[in-house]
Protein backbone atom coordinates (compact mmCIF):
# COMPACT_ATOMS: atom_id res chain seq x y z
CA UNK A 1 0.00 0.00 0.00
CA UNK A 2 1.24 3.66 -1.00
CA UNK A 3 2.00 5.41 2.14
CA UNK A 4 0.06 8.74 2.42
CA UNK A 5 1.67 11.06 3.16
CA UNK A 6 1.13 14.17 6.16
CA UNK A 7 -1.20 16.22 4.68
CA UNK A 8 -0.89 18.62 8.01
CA UNK A 9 -4.51 18.06 8.59
CA UNK A 10 -3.84 16.84 12.11
CA UNK A 11 -1.09 18.92 13.02
CA UNK A 12 0.79 18.56 16.82
CA UNK A 13 -0.88 21.03 19.13
CA UNK A 14 1.22 23.49 20.64
CA UNK A 15 2.65 23.68 24.78
CA UNK A 16 0.07 25.72 25.40
CA UNK A 17 -3.15 23.78 24.23
CA UNK A 18 -2.07 20.61 26.43
CA UNK A 19 -2.44 20.07 30.16
CA UNK A 20 0.44 20.57 32.65
CA UNK A 21 -0.19 17.67 34.43
CA UNK A 22 -1.79 14.30 34.26
CA UNK A 23 -1.84 11.04 35.95
CA UNK A 24 -2.77 8.08 34.20
CA UNK A 25 -4.63 6.65 36.73
CA UNK A 26 -7.53 9.43 36.32
CA UNK A 27 -8.54 6.48 33.58
CA UNK A 28 -8.86 4.00 35.85
CA UNK A 29 -12.09 1.99 35.39
CA UNK A 30 -14.64 2.48 32.60
CA UNK A 31 -15.44 5.26 29.83
CA UNK A 32 -17.25 5.79 27.15
CA UNK A 33 -16.58 7.93 23.74
CA UNK A 34 -19.73 10.25 24.14
CA UNK A 35 -18.44 12.52 21.36
CA UNK A 36 -15.78 11.82 18.65
CA UNK A 37 -14.30 14.02 15.55
CA UNK A 38 -12.86 11.56 12.42
CA UNK A 39 -16.07 10.06 11.23
CA UNK A 40 -12.89 6.74 9.96
CA UNK A 41 -12.03 6.25 13.43
CA UNK A 42 -14.17 8.02 16.31
CA UNK A 43 -17.59 8.11 16.05
CA UNK A 44 -18.34 4.01 15.77
CA UNK A 45 -21.56 2.62 18.18
CA UNK A 46 -20.81 0.98 21.37
CA UNK A 47 -17.77 2.65 22.32
CA UNK A 48 -17.10 1.29 25.82
CA UNK A 49 -13.61 1.39 27.40
CA UNK A 50 -12.25 -0.20 30.41
CA UNK A 51 -8.43 1.05 31.34
CA UNK A 52 -6.08 0.01 34.10
CA UNK A 53 -3.14 2.12 35.27
CA UNK A 54 -0.49 0.04 37.13
CA UNK A 55 1.63 3.44 37.44
CA UNK A 56 0.76 7.42 37.09
CA UNK A 57 2.44 7.10 34.03
CA UNK A 58 1.64 3.71 32.61
CA UNK A 59 -1.98 2.74 31.15
CA UNK A 60 -3.33 -0.35 29.88
CA UNK A 61 -6.75 -0.28 28.26
CA UNK A 62 -9.37 -2.73 26.40
CA UNK A 63 -11.09 -0.50 23.99
CA UNK A 64 -14.19 -1.45 23.03
CA UNK A 65 -16.48 -0.80 19.78
CA UNK A 66 -18.91 -1.75 17.36
CA UNK A 67 -19.06 -2.04 13.19
CA UNK A 68 -21.88 -2.20 10.92
CA UNK A 69 -21.27 -4.98 8.30
CA UNK A 70 -22.38 -3.58 4.55
CA UNK A 71 -25.32 -6.17 5.52
CA UNK A 72 -26.58 -3.85 8.12
CA UNK A 73 -25.21 -6.52 10.22
CA UNK A 74 -23.22 -5.18 13.58
CA UNK A 75 -20.35 -6.94 15.02
CA UNK A 76 -18.11 -6.11 18.04
CA UNK A 77 -14.49 -5.51 18.52
CA UNK A 78 -11.81 -5.55 21.09
CA UNK A 79 -8.10 -4.74 21.79
CA UNK A 80 -5.78 -4.60 24.54
CA UNK A 81 -3.22 -1.07 23.75
CA UNK A 82 -0.77 0.33 26.31
CA UNK A 83 0.14 3.75 26.64
CA UNK A 84 3.23 5.40 28.58
CA UNK A 85 3.57 9.13 29.29
CA UNK A 86 5.84 11.22 28.09
CA UNK A 87 8.51 11.77 31.09
CA UNK A 88 8.99 15.60 30.02
CA UNK A 89 5.29 16.82 29.01
CA UNK A 90 2.84 14.49 31.13
CA UNK A 91 -0.58 15.44 29.19
CA UNK A 92 0.91 13.12 26.19
CA UNK A 93 0.07 9.27 26.31
CA UNK A 94 2.00 7.24 24.09
CA UNK A 95 1.43 3.82 22.12
CA UNK A 96 4.45 2.81 20.28
CA UNK A 97 6.14 -0.06 19.45
CA UNK A 98 3.87 -1.97 17.23
CA UNK A 99 4.40 -5.09 14.91
CA UNK A 100 0.79 -4.05 13.09
CA UNK A 101 1.92 -1.67 10.39
CA UNK A 102 4.21 -0.45 12.54
CA UNK A 103 1.54 2.26 13.92
CA UNK A 104 2.25 5.21 16.67
CA UNK A 105 -0.62 6.93 18.06
CA UNK A 106 0.11 9.96 20.50
CA UNK A 107 -3.02 11.30 22.42
CA UNK A 108 -2.88 14.83 23.64
CA UNK A 109 -4.84 15.24 26.68
CA UNK A 110 -6.44 18.97 26.14
CA UNK A 111 -8.60 18.77 29.06
CA UNK A 112 -9.57 16.71 31.98
CA UNK A 113 -11.97 15.82 34.91
CA UNK A 114 -11.05 13.70 37.08
CA UNK A 115 -14.55 13.26 38.64
CA UNK A 116 -16.01 11.92 41.99
CA UNK A 117 -16.83 8.70 41.01
CA UNK A 118 -17.25 6.32 38.44
CA UNK A 119 -21.02 7.29 37.38
CA UNK A 120 -19.51 11.25 37.66
CA UNK A 121 -21.22 12.50 34.70
CA UNK A 122 -19.07 15.76 35.07
CA UNK A 123 -16.02 13.65 34.58
CA UNK A 124 -14.31 14.05 31.51
CA UNK A 125 -10.99 13.31 29.39
CA UNK A 126 -10.58 15.41 25.93
CA UNK A 127 -7.86 13.27 23.60
CA UNK A 128 -6.62 14.87 20.83
CA UNK A 129 -4.70 12.04 18.68
CA UNK A 130 -2.56 11.95 15.50
CA UNK A 131 -0.54 8.68 14.45
CA UNK A 132 1.06 7.66 11.55
CA UNK A 133 2.10 3.92 9.97
CA UNK A 134 2.98 1.86 6.88
CA UNK A 135 0.02 2.96 4.90
CA UNK A 136 -0.41 6.60 6.28
CA UNK A 137 1.47 8.98 7.85
CA UNK A 138 -0.51 12.27 9.88
CA UNK A 139 -3.91 11.00 10.27
CA UNK A 140 -5.80 11.76 13.27
CA UNK A 141 -9.23 12.51 15.67
CA UNK A 142 -10.30 13.80 18.55
CA UNK A 143 -12.50 11.61 21.24
CA UNK A 144 -14.00 12.98 24.27
CA UNK A 145 -14.01 10.50 27.28
CA UNK A 146 -17.40 10.69 29.84
CA UNK A 147 -18.41 8.45 32.55
CA UNK A 148 -21.40 8.46 31.43
CA UNK A 149 -22.40 7.34 28.07
CA UNK A 150 -23.52 10.89 26.91
CA UNK A 151 -21.42 13.87 27.91
CA UNK A 152 -23.43 16.69 30.14
CA UNK A 153 -23.75 20.49 29.85
CA UNK A 154 -20.98 21.07 32.09
CA UNK A 155 -18.45 19.15 30.25
CA UNK A 156 -19.46 20.44 27.20
CA UNK A 157 -18.51 24.00 28.14
CA UNK A 158 -15.32 22.43 29.47
CA UNK A 159 -14.54 20.72 26.03
CA UNK A 160 -15.43 23.59 23.80
CA UNK A 161 -13.20 26.35 25.89
CA UNK A 162 -10.36 23.38 25.37
CA UNK A 163 -10.93 23.05 21.73
CA UNK A 164 -11.02 26.74 21.09
CA UNK A 165 -7.99 27.24 22.79
CA UNK A 166 -6.21 24.64 20.75
CA UNK A 167 -6.79 25.71 17.86
CA UNK A 168 -6.21 22.73 15.59
CA UNK A 169 -8.88 23.95 13.32
CA UNK A 170 -12.06 22.09 14.59
CA UNK A 171 -14.90 23.02 17.15
CA UNK A 172 -16.26 20.83 19.56
CA UNK A 173 -19.43 21.39 17.45
CA UNK A 174 -17.74 19.71 14.88
CA UNK A 175 -17.66 16.26 16.94
CA UNK A 176 -20.12 13.53 16.58
CA UNK A 177 -22.04 11.78 19.37
CA UNK A 178 -22.13 7.90 18.96
CA UNK A 179 -24.90 5.71 19.86
CA UNK A 180 -23.76 4.26 23.32
CA UNK A 181 -26.82 2.38 24.09
CA UNK A 182 -25.05 -0.94 22.99
CA UNK A 183 -28.40 -2.22 22.49
CA UNK A 184 -29.00 -5.37 20.21
CA UNK A 185 -30.09 -5.21 16.63
CA UNK A 186 -32.85 -6.60 15.33
CA UNK A 187 -34.15 -7.59 12.10
CA UNK A 188 -35.79 -4.09 11.00
CA UNK A 189 -32.60 -2.23 12.25
CA UNK A 190 -30.94 -4.54 10.05
CA UNK A 191 -32.60 -3.60 6.89
CA UNK A 192 -32.96 0.04 7.93
CA UNK A 193 -29.01 -0.10 7.79
CA UNK A 194 -28.73 -2.01 4.37
CA UNK A 195 -30.51 0.63 2.93
CA UNK A 196 -28.56 3.16 4.48
CA UNK A 197 -25.09 1.87 3.42
CA UNK A 198 -26.73 1.57 -0.24
CA UNK A 199 -27.34 4.94 -0.60
CA UNK A 200 -23.93 5.65 0.37
CA UNK A 201 -21.05 7.06 -1.86
CA UNK A 202 -18.44 5.38 -0.93
CA UNK A 203 -14.34 6.19 -0.68
CA UNK A 204 -12.47 4.19 -4.22
CA UNK A 205 -8.55 3.22 -4.78
CA UNK A 206 -5.70 4.01 -2.53
CA UNK A 207 -7.40 6.74 -0.26
CA UNK A 208 -9.83 4.12 0.83
CA UNK A 209 -7.77 1.15 1.19
CA UNK A 210 -4.97 3.38 3.90
CA UNK A 211 -7.96 4.45 5.68
CA UNK A 212 -9.31 1.16 6.16
CA UNK A 213 -5.97 -0.70 7.09
CA UNK A 214 -5.69 2.27 9.29
CA UNK A 215 -8.61 1.56 10.77
CA UNK A 216 -7.80 -1.65 11.65
CA UNK A 217 -4.56 -0.70 13.82
CA UNK A 218 -7.53 -0.72 16.73
CA UNK A 219 -7.66 -3.87 16.49
CA UNK A 220 -3.85 -5.08 16.43
CA UNK A 221 -3.07 -5.28 20.16
CA UNK A 222 0.13 -3.03 21.08
CA UNK A 223 3.59 -5.39 21.55
CA UNK A 224 3.82 -5.59 25.32
CA UNK A 225 7.81 -5.57 25.83
CA UNK A 226 9.15 -5.51 29.55
CA UNK A 227 6.62 -5.58 31.43
CA UNK A 228 4.86 -8.87 30.93
CA UNK A 229 3.94 -9.72 34.40
CA UNK A 230 2.94 -5.90 34.97
CA UNK A 231 0.56 -6.64 31.40
CA UNK A 232 -0.61 -9.50 32.70
CA UNK A 233 -2.19 -8.13 36.02
CA UNK A 234 -3.53 -5.62 33.85
CA UNK A 235 -5.49 -7.67 31.82
CA UNK A 236 -6.42 -9.32 34.81
CA UNK A 237 -8.38 -6.27 36.17
CA UNK A 238 -9.34 -5.59 32.77
CA UNK A 239 -11.32 -8.33 32.41
CA UNK A 240 -13.11 -8.19 36.06
CA UNK A 241 -14.25 -4.66 35.07
CA UNK A 242 -15.76 -6.33 31.39
CA UNK A 243 -17.61 -8.89 33.64
CA UNK A 244 -18.43 -6.48 35.78
CA UNK A 245 -20.15 -3.84 33.74
CA UNK A 246 -21.87 -7.06 31.23
CA UNK A 247 -23.64 -8.71 34.33
CA UNK A 248 -24.68 -4.86 35.30
CA UNK A 249 -25.87 -4.06 31.62
CA UNK A 250 -27.84 -7.81 31.87
CA UNK A 251 -29.27 -6.88 34.79
CA UNK A 252 -30.90 -3.92 33.64
CA UNK A 253 -31.92 -5.80 30.57
CA UNK A 254 -34.12 -7.94 32.53
CA UNK A 255 -34.86 -5.26 34.34
CA UNK A 256 -36.32 -3.41 31.54
CA UNK A 257 -38.13 -6.39 30.38
CA UNK A 258 -40.04 -7.13 33.13
CA UNK A 259 -41.35 -3.46 33.51
CA UNK A 260 -42.13 -3.42 29.76
CA UNK A 261 -44.07 -6.84 30.79
CA UNK A 262 -46.12 -5.03 33.30
CA UNK A 263 -46.68 -1.96 31.26
CA UNK A 264 -48.14 -4.34 28.95
CA UNK A 265 -50.36 -6.54 31.09
CA UNK A 266 -51.82 -3.30 32.38
CA UNK A 267 -52.62 -1.62 29.25
CA UNK A 268 -54.50 -4.93 28.29
CA UNK A 269 -56.53 -4.96 31.37
CA UNK A 270 -56.92 -0.90 31.16
CA UNK A 271 -58.32 -2.02 27.03
CA UNK A 272 -60.56 -5.20 28.58
CA UNK A 273 -62.18 -2.42 31.16
CA UNK A 274 -62.39 0.05 28.74
CA UNK A 275 -63.92 -2.90 26.10
CA UNK A 276 -66.40 -4.12 28.93
CA UNK A 277 -67.75 -0.67 29.64
CA UNK A 278 -68.87 -0.07 26.51
CA UNK A 279 -70.61 -3.32 26.29
CA UNK A 280 -72.43 -3.04 29.69
CA UNK A 281 -73.47 0.59 28.20
CA UNK A 282 -74.25 -0.70 24.79
CA UNK A 283 -76.74 -3.29 26.37
CA UNK A 284 -78.43 -1.00 28.94
CA UNK A 285 -81.83 0.01 28.14
CA UNK A 286 -82.71 3.03 26.12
Amino acid sequence: VPQRQDDGAYPEPSPEAIVKKFDTRVFNGRWYISAGLNDAFDTFDCQVHFFNAPTPKTLYGQLNWRITEPDGEFFTRDTIQRFVEDEKRPGILYNHDNEYLHYQDDWYILDYEAGKGNDDSDAFVLVYYRGRNDAWDGYGGAVLYTRTPNYSAAVKERATAACDKAGLGFKFADLKAPDNSCSAESASERLLLREKYASKVLLTGERALQEEVTQVRRAAASTIQGDVKVAAKAAKKLEKLVADFEATAAADARALEKEIVMDVVNIEKEVERDVFGLRRSSDAPR
